[in-house]
């Protein structure tokens, strides 16, 4: 840091100087045990992602992750690596001044979809501008509100046995709020899973049910109907991502917050989902929503229309899951319940210090510059399976 700061300071403390050499890692890791999700998804032991390595000419290093992850997007980390090699970083790399915002701009208009691959390049360019200029991506992004937030953990498919194994164990470590992943067993077994968790625990906890699209109308339905009563904080997409008229019946129906996750890519599906009432809640990822500013506009659909926000993850390693925090830390319409910031303590290893972050179930907002996280290159390359590198001009 020492060294990047010196070479910023031979300059001056410009705003963005030329991006001279961009590197691409397509990486793998394990998990620490399987995950399981709905019947679309089925169970992952392993998840894969692409980091970008972006310096400047002044030294300055940024560091960015797209997360796709088939089928819930339509591109695959391989999609992504190529997309940013062949089409997306040689645009970034013939601009003298990247700044982020121009840059996701002739991003979009150069491409309207690969959020995620797009996202990357938005981390990376916020994470160089916030070193250059010496503050953290919330303070670019207007400012943090939040110096902590609670931390959900999420239970896989399975059983109320297996669900109150992983509560248990979780709970002596801090967590207090938990995801049921749901949408692989039939319905009325997922109901029981909530009678059971509400039977044992009563109110101490939050409880949130995701179906990941795997039921249909009346699935959901009778699904809403079982566990009426029952302590659960909402209810995630419980139906296929294009139903946002299947959405929008549950939301004006249930007794339970219905949010949007796979529904919700750009700002389009936002301002849809939005003005037909089909959602409650808005279930934002950094990756999946196009990098932080993207996400940004997101928040703020919500919050004009009186949606909350659920910051969610998707399977990922530190630098998303610090890119996220950076934008959640300024928002005032997250929802009361913890938050998606538990994915690197999944893993088997994660590149990055993110983890030291999460302590007794909350996640401490980082005040270092930029994204506010060490990244080990060395490790990076370790996880490496295919690699690319683009020189600037």
């Amino acid at each position: 840091m020492t060294a990047t700061m010196d070479g910023i300071a031979e300059h001056g403390p410009t705003a963005m100087a030329r991006i001279v050499a961009a590197e691409l890692f397509e990486v793998q890791a394990a998990f620490a045990k399987p995950y399981g999700l709905a019947k679309s998804y089925g169970t992952f032991t392993t998840t894969r992602a692409v980091i970008l390595k972006l310096t400047d000419r002044d030294g300055v290093v940024g560091w960015g992750e797209a997360n796709p992850m088939q089928p819930f997007t339509a591109e695959s980390p391989r999609d992504a690596r190529e997309v940013l090699r062949e089409q997306l970083l040689p645009a970034v790399l013939a601009e003298a001044s990247p700044l982020p915002g121009q840059i996701d701009h002739l991003l979009d208009a150069l491409r309207s979809d690969h959020l995620c691959a797009k996202g990357a390049i938005s981390m990376a360019l916020l994470d160089i501008l916030g070193k250059r200029l010496r503050v953290s991506v919330a303070t670019l992004l207007g400012g943090a509100i939040h110096g902590s937030l609670p931390v959900l953990w999420p239970l896989g498919t399975g059983t109320a046995d297996d669900d109150a194994a992983v509560i248990d164990e979780k709970a002596e470590e801090g967590f207090t709020s938990f995801m049921l992943k749901m949408g692989a067993a039939p319905v009325q077994d997922e109901i029981m899973r909530v009678k059971a968790a509400a039977a044992r625990y009563g109110d101490r906890f939050k409880f949130i049910a995701d179906a990941n699209q795997g039921w249909d109308l009346e699935e959901a339905r009778a699904f809403l109907k079982g566990v009426e009563g029952l302590p659960l904080a909402f209810v995630e997409q419980p139906v296929a991502k294009a139903d946002f008229d299947g959405m929008a019946i549950l939301a004006k129906s249930s007794a339970f917050p219905i949010s949007a996750d796979e529904s919700l890519t750009g700002l389009s599906e936002a301002a849809q989902l939005a003005a037909l009432g089909a959602a409650d809640i808005f279930s934002v990822k950094s990756s999946k929503n196009g990098g932080p500013l993207r996400a940004q506009r997101i928040g703020t659909v919500a919050q004009a229309f009186g949606i909350r926000c659920y910051m969610n993850s998707m399977l990922e390693f530190g630098i998303t899951q610090a890119a996220s925090l950076q934008h959640a830390a300024t928002m005032s319409n997250l929802f009361d319940a913890g938050h998606a910031y538990m994915s690197t303590l999944r893993l088997a290893e994660d590149p990055t210090d993110f983890s030291s972050l999460v302590s007794r179930g909350r996640v401490a907002v980082p005040n270092s510059v930029g994204l506010g996280i060490d990244v080990d290159e060395a490790h990076v390359r370790r996880l490496a399976v295919a690699t690319d590198e683009l020189p600037g001009a």
